[in-house]
């Protein structure tokens, strides 16, 4: 979503959308200069936590005795964590800091590809898992039948596969200027229609849904708590494998709602003209741009930590967790 969102405030409106990005640079780093270098300086951040953090996850739920369903869905979660910021860096060297380093033939296509279907992989696998966990708290006896390490894989390769299917059109709709030395893209009834489809499913509907599931399985844990007590220890067990995905579900919710919120409210506030640049200061649509651009900004800093945090939230929410991170760290096999 960000790819997207980005390029399209950078749009002069004639079709060719990311010519003029080194002009919209430069009026933010001259009228937004503190939030533009905030969304830089932060990306910087990001990835001293992130790379680290998402590997360590991966680390450990890879493990024997951490590789049950809900380990593997939140490896790959990391695994896909991981290509979001490796690819991510590419993107801030181009839109932000005028690199140009996407304006080849071929990485321009592919980029765009692999960057969303990153982002599209998170709320999915959140999605998957949290409804394992709905079916492991609601129907207890079809836990052995649905919530398998097999199945987890499959789904887990499924949501791999739909992703990069969805954003397989991203192929067409941006490609190499060869006139221009540019990444461009193609904006079309077709670019417009897909990209609200996608971007309003993926992170607007698949968290709500999220949501959901995730006030359902509360729900059943209040219900599971007046069980016997002779059945105490097994609750407790699933109960703490619950409350660290909700934990992660929950966060994923509280970062991208609003991302998307503030997607859908860019139509409302374009740029002003920008063939005259000298009259920015006083045209109030340029004005009104740059009030939503900071408020967007903020959102679009913390909507990215979610790809970052979730090894934090697994630290402090499970104690099997942290044991395992001392093993590794350690390099002590488990038990």
């Amino acid at each position: 979503m960000i790819f997207q969102t980005t390029c399209n405030a950078s749009s002069d409106g004639n079709g060719t959308n990311c010519i003029n990005r080194i002009d919209i640079n430069s009026v933010y780093d001259r009228y937004m200069s503190a939030f533009n270098s905030s969304s830089k300086y932060t990306r910087l951040f990001m990835y001293i936590l992130g790379y680290p953090g998402n590997i360590l996850a991966v680390m450990v739920w890879i493990r024997k005795p951490m590789l049950q369903s809900s380990g593997v869905y939140l490896a790959t979660l990391a695994m896909s964590n991981i290509l979001f910021l490796l690819l991510d860096l590419p993107f801030s060297l181009q839109v932000e800091w005028s690199m140009h380093v996407l304006n080849v033939p071929i990485i321009c296509e592919g980029f765009a590809i692999l960057y969303l279907a990153a982002q599209y992989m998170s709320p999915l696998l959140t999605l998957a898992f949290t409804t394992e966990r709905f079916i492991a708290i609601k129907f207890p006896l079809r836990r052995p039948l649905y919530c398998t390490v097999h199945r987890a894989v499959c789904t887990s390769f499924c949501i791999v596969l739909t992703s990069m299917g969805l954003c397989g059109i991203q192929g067409y709709l941006w490609s190499y200027d060869s006139n221009i030395g540019e990444c461009i893209l193609k904006q079309n009834d077709l670019w417009e229609k897909w990209s609200w489809g996608t971007e309003m499913f993926m992170f607007l509907c698949v968290p709500l849904l999220v949501l959901l599931l995730n006030i359902l399985v509360i729900l059943e844990i209040k219900k599971s708590s007046k069980v016997a007590f002779t059945l105490n220890k097994s609750v407790n067990k699933t109960t703490a494998t619950t409350v660290l995905l909700l934990a992660v579900s929950f966060y994923l919710i509280l970062t991208t709602l609003p991302a998307s919120i503030v997607f859908l409210l860019q139509k409302y506030f374009p740029p002003g003209n920008l063939t005259h640049l000298t009259a920015i200061e006083t045209d109030n649509n340029w004005q009104v741009y740059f009030q939503y651009c900071r408020a967007r900004k903020v959102i679009e800093i913390i909507g990215r930590t979610h790809f970052v945090m979730n090894v934090y939230i697994y630290i402090l929410a499970g104690d099997r967790f942290r044991k395992e991170v001392l093993n590794v760290l350690q390099c002590k096999s488990s038990r």
